[in-house]
């Protein structure tokens, strides 16, 4: 099917909602109405728009912005949940290999992976040796990656801990100094961290199931979808995409979140709030649907009217 482009202004979008039925703003000169869409973009406040479809005449642009910067609070407050987690799950990485290895540079092995397996470029390009230009003064500080860099040679490890054993398919363009395992996990994106995690075995121990069961999930499948989750909801939260009013990847209920689904639907956003508290460890206070919808409003919603609360909790939780 062909795209077809068709070109919008914010005067001719502004102009097509109040023809829509939306009310004109009580506190804003057309003029700062323009700045503000501008700085949003149409394209994206297209998609809070459609949260109140079918009822637009009830809301002026006032509460089209409102919703906006609602939703960029709840991005901040869910990027931190979600960056709370990536460090928790790196640290319960790098215990559960070192537990079942001395050797630092175990990454680098073919048989330590289920599968083939190639090391993302993305996770390389901070690791190549570079040939540092003279400074005009010294680093009274040097960032561990740096100070590794300037300090340590990868040939030298090599020859210690990989010797004569098979080796993944390594980039040979790049002049790649391979740090230890901790070093390089946490210098590692979140995707790349869960695509690794995913294929390392050692010692005939999935790792993907050990670090699971440290966050008391058995089925290391189930744990993965979790991890995924988390990833997208931290790739929208990163690139300043639009949380509300939008689906999710489902993942399944256990415990307590059973009793939660029945309230809760699966794709929305609030079912997306309680799996980062799960992941955090931090449900013991949540039983229920109303548990983690009054969580919800204590953590994101405390400065928010009454209508604009009940529209919000309306549309994270429903179909």
């Amino acid at each position: 099917m062909e795209y077809k482009y068709k070109k919008l202004n914010v005067d001719m979008y502004t102009d097509s909602l109040y023809k829509d039925g939306l009310q004109k703003s009580k506190l804003l000169t057309q003029d700062e109405i323009k700045n503000t869409i501008l700085n949003i973009g149409v394209f994206k406040l297209k998609g809070y728009v459609r949260a109140f479809r079918g009822k637009l005449s009830k809301y002026s642009i006032d509460d089209l912005f409102e919703l906006y910067r609602i939703d960029r609070g709840i991005s901040s407050n869910m990027f931190t949940l979600s960056s709370k987690i990536e460090v928790r799950l790196k640290s319960c990485l790098i215990e559960a290999t070192y537990k079942l290895t001395d050797n630092p540079f175990f990454y680098l092995l073919k048989n330590s992976y289920i599968e083939d397996f190639t090391v993302h470029s993305e996770s390389l390009y901070d690791w190549e040796a570079r040939h540092a230009k003279q400074k005009q003064k010294d680093e009274e500080y040097l960032h561990y990656r740096d100070y590794y860099l300037a300090n340590y040679d990868f040939d030298e490890n090599k020859e210690k801990y990989l010797s004569n054993q098979k080796l993944i398919q390594l980039d040979q363009k790049l002049n790649i100094n391979y740090p230890p395992f901790h070093y390089f996990v946490e210098n590692m994106t979140l995707g790349s961290l869960i695509k690794i995690l995913s294929k390392l075995t050692l010692d005939n121990k999935s790792i993907l199931k050990l670090v699971a069961n440290r966050f008391k999930i058995l089925n290391p499948t189930v744990f993965l979808a979790y991890l995924l989750r988390l990833k997208e909801v931290r790739n929208r939260c990163a690139h300043n995409g639009r949380l509300f009013n939008r689906n999710y990847r489902g993942v399944k209920a256990m415990g307590d979140y059973k009793e939660i689904r029945k309230d809760i639907y699966n794709h929305r956003l609030l079912d997306v709030y309680y799996t980062l508290n799960f992941l955090l460890d931090d449900v013991d206070m949540i039983k229920n649907g109303d548990d983690l919808k009054n969580k919800f409003i204590l953590e994101n919603l405390r400065l928010v009217d009454t209508e604009m609360e009940h529209f919000i909790m309306d549309c994270i939780r429903k179909r």
